[in-house]
């Protein structure tokens, strides 16, 4: 992928500012966590034109379903999902 080391720079930025923000969220339970995230993404649709907020949000909660898998596995990795996790 001719593209890939384009993208590093990006990554690395995304990952620094994910390990800044996750103390933020951690502990405050998922009320709090939830309202924190949401307002946040309304900041960032706000920011595009109203024409595209639709399309704008789409791709981000697309993405969104991509990620949770991969982060779930992630979370879960070293003592494995609780009894009764597993999707039905």
């Amino acid at each position: 992928m001719p593209w890939a080391s384009e993208l590093r720079p990006t990554m690395k930025q995304v990952e620094e500012l994910v390990d800044a923000i996750r103390p933020h969220l951690q502990d405050k339970g998922p009320e709090v966590q939830g309202a924190a995230l949401a307002d946040l993404l309304a900041i960032y649709i706000a920011g595009h034109h109203p024409a595209i907020r639709d399309d704008v949000l789409d791709a981000f909660i697309t993405a969104v379903r991509k990620l949770v898998p991969i982060n779930e596995a992630a979370i879960f990795a070293h003592f494995g999902k609780p009894d009764g996790w597993e999707a039905n």
